[in-house]
This record gives C-alpha cells, structure tokens and sequence, in this order.
C-alpha cells in the first residue's frame, strides 16, 4: 500500500484551460506589446509571470484557492477589465503568499467561475484519493488479529528460610483465594515451599 504523498498535490499539468494577459495601461498604451503580467490556469495550478525588465514566474495550485474576490475601477469597467483576488488556503504559505491578485483581467466574472469550480474539482480529488488511502491503511490494520498478552503468572516462590515460609504459605493461600493460582500451581508452589 502506498501512503499518501503530500508532494502529489504540487502542479504537475500543463493542460491549459485559460491562458490571458494583464490588460493594464502598460499593455493598452503599448498596443499589447508589452505585458507586465501574464497568467494561465491548468488542471491543477494558477501559473503566472510578471515583470518587464526582469521576468518573475511561479504556480500556485487550484486545491489552496479558497475564494476568489472581483474587484472593479471605474477606470477598468470602461476597459472591460477587472482583478481577480485569489484567497488562499493557510496551508499554501509554502507557495509564498496569502493572496495572489490578476490584475486588469478581460472577462474576469467567467475567469473567476472557472478558477472556482476547477479549485473544488482538484481539492475533492485529493479529498478522496486521501480517504481512499486511510480506508486501505485501515483494511491493512484490521486484517492483523489482536490478541491480549497472557495473564501475569504468580512468581515462584524464592527459598525462604525458617520464618519466611509460614508468611509465604499464607501469601500463596491468599493468592489462590483471588483467584490468582490454580489449585494445582497453589499446591506445586507450596510443595517447593517446603521443600
């Protein structure tokens, strides 16, 4: 059985499902030769770069995407733009940010619904490839039977001298009367005894 293997939640696809630019005013005064921000949804991730000068690229996964905010100027909607804030999930600190803003997006509301829903098809994905796995952990845990270790056996008595056997004679009574020796080891017990 395979464990579980938090790195097969990275990004791994490179099926692209949107792919679009920042319409910001760099990129209208430019006539869209210059993109400050370029971005692109796959599968499994938010992919994105940006940068003029110098070029800054990385991946977010769908499954740490918890909610997706549009926010709109005045100066966009007359641009047909608008950003979209991705929230993220605590647990994605280690990809570098809380929140991941596409800036000046061209039909953001239908860019938004397909980050949603394709963020709940991934996180389901892993929810159930994890539970599958802990169903199987646990089949392969209750295929071994338990069983209880044996009850305590009384210690054999130790060679007692002269005043000792009488208190260990009623200590081996005792024992037999709890229910802790059987007749048979009480009277073997008290045979070595006196021995």
């Amino acid at each position: 059985m395979t464990a579980f293997d938090p790195s097969m939640m990275n990004p791994h696809s490179q099926v692209v499902l949107w792919e679009g630019a920042s319409s910001d005013l760099t990129n209208v005064a430019t006539a869209g030769r210059i993109k400050a921000a370029s971005y692109q949804v796959t599968e499994d991730a938010v992919r994105f770069a940006s940068g003029i000068i110098s070029n800054r690229q990385e991946a977010v996964p769908l499954w740490a995407v918890r909610d997706v905010d549009l926010a709109q100027s005045m100066a966009q909607r007359a641009r047909g733009v608008a950003d979209l804030t991705l929230k993220l999930d605590p647990a994605a600190g280690v990809y570098g940010q809380a929140v991941l803003t596409l800036k000046a997006i061209k039909d953001a509301k239908s860019v938004r619904d397909l980050i949603l829903r394709q963020a709940n098809v991934v996180r389901d994905y892993f929810n159930r490839r994890r539970h599958e796995m802990e169903v199987e952990r646990n089949r392969a845990g209750a295929s071994h039977i338990y069983a209880p270790p044996p009850p305590p056996q009384a210690p054999p008595p130790q060679p007692a001298s002269g005043g000792d056997v009488m208190a260990q004679l009623t200590k081996l009574g005792e024992m037999r009367q709890a229910g802790l020796l059987t007749d048979e080891e009480f009277t073997a017990a008290k045979a070595r005894l006196l021995a």
